[in-house]
Formats: structure tokens, sequence, C-alpha cells
């Protein structure tokens, strides 16, 4: 995968939302329950890689693991069956893996605008009379990054929840991981999958 579409990837939080998710039906997780979770950021690249698991893990409020650290450059260890039963003894609870799925993009004609342009008259009033000035009319180009999101257990070696979010014109890298992972989190709040600890 380029560089460029990472690094692009997401800007403001109402620019992001779910397009679709899935859940486990037979999971519920109790918020905090899970102490260690291995964050890997699907990129090539090894720099923008860093940049996008050191922000999941700062979301994750030191529970985080970033792959890079864990794993080193080769994250396609995460599918050996040594590097399982390695997490399952350092106590790894989950596996959060994110990747760009899709981009796309669409040209809007923005119209121009005519408008007065008063000036002042020397008696201290708008005059009447006034030329017209107009704007002229431009195409913006909207960009639309599609990022999955999904998880899961070690101890159930599967997957508990999947999600694709939209990112409308994205602008930083960071911002935009942790923008994903805070509307993903809402919506495993919202759907019962994360309850709170007494509930």
């Amino acid at each position: 995968m380029p560089m460029l579409p990472l690094l692009l990837l997401i800007a403001c939080g109402s620019n992001t939302h779910i397009v679709q998710s899935w859940r486990d039906p037979n999971v519920t997780i109790v918020d905090g329950s899970y102490n260690k979770v291995l964050v890997i950021c699907l990129i090539k690249d090894e720099g923008t890689r860093r940049v996008g698991e050191d922000r999941m893990a700062m979301f994750m409020n030191g529970r985080g693991v970033e792959s890079y650290r864990y794993l080193g450059p080769d994250v396609d260890a995460i599918n050996d069956a040594s590097t399982g039963e390695r997490m399952r003894k350092d106590g790894i609870d989950g596996v959060v893996i994110m990747r760009l799925v899709d981009r796309t993009k669409e040209q809007t004609y923005v119209p121009g605008a005519s408008y007065p342009a008063y000036y002042a008259s020397p008696y201290g009033y708008y005059g009447y009379a006034y030329p017209m000035y107009a704007t002229p009319g431009y195409v913006r180009t909207d960009v639309n990054y599609f990022v999955e999101t999904n998880l899961y257990s070690t101890k159930k070696e599967g997957l508990i929840w999947t999600s694709t979010t939209s990112t409308l014109n994205p602008t930083d890298l960071g911002n935009s991981v942790e923008e994903v992972m805070q509307v993903v989190y809402d919506k495993m709040i919202a759907e019962g999958f994360i309850v709170k600890s007494g509930q």
C-alpha cells in the first residue's frame, strides 16, 4: 500500500462515520477488562505504520502494544501459530487491526456568486448606485477513505468485531487514527458490545 493515501487519513470528527459493523453476538466486553491489546496498522511503509500504531496505542491509555515493537518489521508474523501462543503467554487479550480498504473521489461543481459592492458616499451613507462583483465557480474534489477495523480475541482465537468507517477529506494520519478509534469505540458502547464495569 502506498504511503500517501494513509498519510492523508482522517481529519475532523464530523467527517468520520460508521458505514457498517458486525459483532459476535455471544461476546460482551467489560470496559477495561482487556489489559493488553496488540495494535496493528497494516501498511508497508514502516514510518507510516509506526505513526498509526503509536496513535492507536495512545488511544488505549497504556493498554495498547504496538506491533512494530512486539513483532518487529515482519507484521505477517501475526499469522504464525507460535505468535498466537506467545501472545497468550504474554497476557495479550486482543488484537486490533486497522487497514485502508478503499478510496473514492467525487467532483462537485460549485457555482460562482454575484454580489453588490457598496461604497460609502461623502455624506456618510451608502449610495444606491453600486457595481456588481462576481466570484468564479470552481470544481471541488471530495475524497472518501474507507478504513476497516477488526478486533480479535486471543482467548476465542477469532474475530469478535469488525467495522468500516468513512472519512471525508482527511488531512492528518495521527488525528485520523484517533478519530476512527473514537468512532468505533462509541459504536461498541452504543451496541452494548462494550459495557461499563458494574452494569
